[in-house]
């Protein structure tokens, strides 16, 4: 990456936290008398036109004044903000409140990503990690009647899954608990996908493998072991962006809408984001062209029953040393939530 000297540096950073704040370019005039009266405005306007020959900063017109360009984001993010370790002020309600829903998994999830939006005032996300979402932690066969079990499948995540076999012929309890047995020491610690795709292996050698409800379970596995039925990702409001002058424009708005739906963001996060990694990506980076004027910023989470990624999305003048502030406490205290 380039390098700028000392004066470069410092009037790009403030171009750019400028101009995330207001929203408006600035010129070298109102650099001069806001931020650097020591400079003169003859000397701030030399520095921007050589910012934006290197491609950090552009304008519109030529009496316009600068604004970043995504090089000039990324510069900024990779060069000029700190690795920030602070807490916000909110760091104890949000804890609090979160703690007090956490016994309820999918409730924790929804506060986490309706509090990300409400804090950054942009769009949050949560995304549970499909493997980590579907990692089998017990079974239990339960008799409801002498032919007819149900099957209960509880998760690493925290969710639980049933189903009622209807059986050909009646069964003993005794029995039941054998096969129980069996299928709690070949198949936990497996996620679904697994299971899946290795139970007829796994069940082939076992004493129970002829019975029908091991055969059922075998010939069925698409079907038992799956949870397609549950969400994988929470969102806070569309509004808060709409305090944005860059989501006015209505066809912007038409375009960008149906982008922010669950489906489509889990397909985005599939695609483009590095799972358990940190994502930073601004403008053209995003990979979809719909998305050119926005960015992204991720952070994994996780505790002893669920790990995912939460995230923060709005336009490109997202205040990023704020964001990334905010995931890392998020961060922190979802994984001291049990």
């Amino acid at each position: 990456m380039m390098q700028l000297n000392d004066r470069e540096n410092m009037i790009l950073k403030t171009t750019i936290e400028d101009f995330i704040s207001a929203g408006v370019p600035i010129s070298s005039q109102k650099l001069h008398n806001r931020y650097f009266h020591s400079i003169s405005s003859a000397t701030i306007r030399n520095t921007l036109a050589t910012l934006e020959k290197k491609g950090l900063l552009k304008h519109m017109h030529t009496s316009s004044g600068r604004l970043p360009t995504d090089s000039g984001y990324r510069y900024y993010v990779d060069k000029l903000i700190p690795d920030n370790t602070s807490m916000i002020d909110e760091y104890d309600n949000v804890s609090e409140r979160l703690s007090a829903v956490a016994d309820n998994l999918e409730d924790l999830l929804q506060a986490t990503a309706l509090m990300l939006g409400k804090i950054s005032r942009l769009f949050g996300v949560v995304l549970v990690s499909r493997q980590q979402r579907s990692i089998l932690t017990d079974i239990e066969l339960v008799q409801m009647a002498s032919d007819r079990v149900m099957v209960v499948l509880a998760l690493k995540s925290g969710f639980i899954r049933s189903v009622v076999l209807n059986l050909d012929l009646a069964i003993k309890d005794s029995v039941l608990k054998i096969i129980n047995q069996v299928l709690k020491d070949r198949l936990l610690g497996l996620s679904l996908d697994e299971i899946q795709d290795t139970i007829l292996d796994r069940m082939r050698e076992t004493d129970v493998y002829d019975h029908e409800i091991v055969q059922v379970l075998i010939q069925n596995s698409d079907k038992h072991f799956v949870i397609s039925g549950d969400k994988l990702i929470y969102t806070s409001s569309f509004s808060q962006l709409l305090d944005y002058p860059e989501f006015h424009e209505i066809e912007r708005l038409q375009t960008l809408m149906p982008l922010f739906n669950e489906e489509s963001l889990e397909g985005y996060f599939d695609k483009y984001l590095i799972a358990d990694s940190e994502n930073l990506l601004i403008g053209e980076e995003m990979g979809d062209s719909n998305f050119t004027d926005c960015s992204i910023v991720t952070n994994p989470f996780g505790n002893a029953n669920i790990r995912g990624q939460m995230a923060v999305l709005g336009p490109t003048r997202l205040p990023y040393e704020q964001i990334k502030t905010i995931l890392t406490n998020f961060t922190e205290i979802i994984g001291n939530v049990s």
